[in-house]
């Protein structure tokens, strides 16, 4: 009976076996590698994600290339917010509303918000005018128009005109529509109108 014997190699060779073993890379340095190249990806998206959250948002109209139009036609007055507003009473309104159904009164006191100190007197001024056209503007609404609170933002706005109108900061009046809707405040001294206190009966 005859043995299968190995086929005999060269001398001093190692079986194939062992070669095969030797020749075949670790398996973890492999994973380390891809756990390594993951992160890098992670880290490197996050940054990304981070940059375009923080990035601010392009102004309404503004299409990302240079300024937009409308701010090269009418550069904005910048104000010095370094200094408190100034605050000035226009004083009580009790005024009849537009309503079919019957007597309806508004009473309001109004306050204004400004960033020029130097308007006070000149508001004070013009009180007379000032006030006719804030109880001629209250007296135009109906009910119904005031009741919302962008109802409340369109008068403060339409009140705010007809003072900066008296004061010769605009050309013309602001409309009387009544189906007007809020539009973003204009930039002026006149920062805002303020409602200190708004009752309907």
């Amino acid at each position: 009976m005859v043995k299968a014997t190995k086929p005999a190699g060269k001398p001093g060779a190692k079986p194939v076996e062992d070669e095969d073993i030797e020749a075949a890379p670790p398996k973890k340095s492999k994973k380390k590698l891809i756990v390594i190249v993951v992160l890098l990806l992670l880290i490197a998206g996050s940054g990304v994600a981070l940059m375009l959250l923080l990035k601010p948002a392009p102004a309404p109209g503004h299409n990302g290339e240079g300024p937009s139009a409308e701010a090269e036609a009418k550069p904005a007055k910048a104000h010095d917010t370094s200094k408190p507003p100034t605050f000035v009473d226009l004083g009580s309104f009790t005024a009849n509303l537009a309503h079919e159904e019957g007597d309806r009164y508004l009473q309001a006191t109004i306050s204004l918000k400004l960033s020029e100190p130097e308007l006070v007197d000149k508001i004070k001024a013009n009180s007379p005018e000032i006030q006719h056209r804030v109880n001629m503007r209250l007296q135009s609404k109906r009910p119904s128009e005031l009741f919302s609170y962008e109802g409340k933002q369109i008068l403060a706005e339409q009140i705010r005109g007809d003072v900066e109108y008296v004061l010769g900061m605009r050309k013309a009046p602001p409309q009387m529509d009544s189906g007007q809707t809020a539009q973003p405040a204009r930039k002026t001294e006149i920062n805002e109108v303020l409602f200190t206190s708004f009752i309907i009966q």
